[in-house]
């Protein structure tokens, strides 16, 4: 079992709380019930509302949320327990139980989300006496500590008021996290207000009255808000804005990041005949003018032909040359394949964090080797998205991979239940790299991770095109921190700068 002292995140040193804190987001949360929302920010307003079973830190250590302490059992990463604390209440005063979390987790079992993918595995959770709770898997599964914490939303526990009405979980909170939502000043869409929980374990990490989440879609907007003391955390930032924070008296955090990446969800070539062809998705990666595109989009850019963003577990540099630009062969594997004249296909993308800009770039190179790419934006709209990623109407989706390589792996090609996994794709060398990164121990799980990413490029199974570290702009607060490999931030750790 991993203890309490073994994280680096326990209780706060005392601290009075003042004050309001002003935190801008790009994109509305897909709802505000945790087993319905995804993740990349969204999900701050959880991170507000709701106490994880387990806190990830954003150096990656993890200390006690509910549990106070945690682990495998036995060996092959397929039963794992919890310890409750017994000192915890949800913000309506009713205590925290071994009951309320098994009853949690199962909510979330029997009723999946756009995450539910990471919960991979899980067969069983039941209570073992009062403090205990036991979770069984019929597969490995080695990041249930990631799982259980905010960064997931699946450790996210909910009140028994809650789960007796679970219609009002969109727009209601039913947490036991340190501030509680007012739903009087509250505008879904909008912004979010949250305020003080007297009723939290923890209350030296409370460090202000009142916590406001603005959504705002437009990252310039989002640094002038900033600029203009509006907000104290810009969470909509990007790196091409970074000179330009750090100049308006900003300070700016960066992480490791995401990966501009094209998905070939296709891989079998079932509604898109051509995609199911390897020297078709080989070609279709070294059409590809990587360099250039990442000099276009600027800020801390570099071109990536893995998955695997820089800072990550499965990151391996040498993978970068794997696919150089090379339009000449893209075209002779194009003609090997029987489509000397190319093809079309259709690509499903979004305005967020720049990736309709890399769908178009991508669509003028793939031209120059005859590939047609027809491009439907989605805008902001998140639920959309998902909707569009499942309806298997895309065989080519633009979006972003990112996290370290087992959560990387869960969330965009080896679940079947994953909105970025509409077509189950399965292949002999993928698979086995899957399966063995995730019986692995953890002193081999890096070279495992390494493994998978490699067996994935060398499948083709997506074009990535360029990296770029995550950034958190903020102005007027102390104690930030870093970014986690997983989106860690320690949110509840911030304070006012004096």
């Amino acid at each position: 079992m991993t203890a309490a002292g073994c994280g680096t995140g326990g209780e706060d040193l005392p601290g009075d709380s003042t004050g309001t804190l002003t935190i801008g987001i790009g994109a509305k949360p897909q709802s505000l019930n945790p087993g319905k929302n995804g993740n990349g920010g969204q999900n701050i307003v959880q991170w507000l509302a709701y106490e994880p079973l387990i806190r990830m830190n954003s150096d990656g250590s993890y200390s006690p949320g509910l549990a106070t302490e945690w682990g495998y059992k036995g060996s092959g990463n397929t039963s794992f327990e919890m310890t409750i604390r017994t000192d915890a209440k949800f913000a309506d005063g009713t205590a925290v139980t071994a009951k309320s979390v098994v009853d949690t987790l199962t909510y979330y079992l029997k009723n999946p989300g756009p995450l539910s993918h990471y919960m991979a595995g899980i067969t069983s959770v039941r209570a073992k006496g009062d403090k205990t709770v036991s979770v069984s898997l019929s597969q490995p599964n080695p990041i249930l500590p990631t799982v259980f914490s905010q960064v997931a939303n699946w450790g996210d526990i909910i009140s028994p008021a809650g789960l007796a009405s679970p219609g009002k979980l969109s727009s209601q909170m039913f947490g036991a996290g340190a501030y509680t939502m007012d739903p009087a000043q509250t505008v879904d869409g909008d912004h979010y207000t949250f305020v003080k929980n007297e009723h939290y374990w923890n209350k030296a990490a409370v460090h202000y009255d009142k916590v406001v989440v603005k959504v705002l879609p437009d990252p310039n907007t989002a640094l002038q808000t900033l600029r203009g003391s509006q907000i104290q955390v810009d969470m909509n930032a990007t790196g091409a804005l970074a000179q330009q924070a750090r100049s308006a008296g900003a300070r700016t955090i960066q992480g490791p990041g995401f990966n501009q990446t094209l998905f070939l969800v296709d891989r079998a070539g079932k509604t898109n005949k051509p995609l199911g062809d390897l020297k078709v998705r080989q070609a279709l990666n070294h059409a590809v003018d990587r360099k250039a595109i990442a000099k276009a989009l600027g800020g801390a850019y570099e071109a990536s032909t893995q998955i695997s963003p820089r800072g990550t577990d499965g990151y391996d540099k040498a993978l970068n040359d794997r696919y150089p630009y090379d339009p000449a062969k893209a075209k002779r594997l194009l003609a090997e394949a029987g489509y000397p004249d190319g093809f079309s296909m259709n690509v499903l993308s979004t305005s967020l964090l720049d990736m309709d800009t890399v769908a178009q770039a991508l669509a003028q190179q793939f031209a120059k080797i005859g590939v047609r790419a027809d491009i439907k934006s989605v805008g902001t709209d998140l639920n959309k998205l998902i909707s569009d990623m499942s309806s298997k109407r895309f065989p080519v989706v633009m979006f972003n991979t990112g996290t370290d390589m087992f959560t990387n792996a869960l969330q965009n090609f080896a679940s079947p239940v994953s909105p970025l996994n509409p077509f189950n794709s399965r292949g002999k060398e993928v698979t086995s790299a899957f399966d063995k990164l995730a019986r692995a121990q953890e002193s081999r799980q890096r070279s495992a991770a390494v493994e998978l990413n490699k067996a994935v490029v060398d499948n083709a199974w997506f074009v990535p095109v360029a990296d770029t570290p995550t950034y958190i702009f903020t102005k007027g607060i102390t104690n930030v921190g870093t970014i986690g490999s997983a989106g860690a931030i320690d949110v509840l750790k911030w304070r006012p700068a004096s």
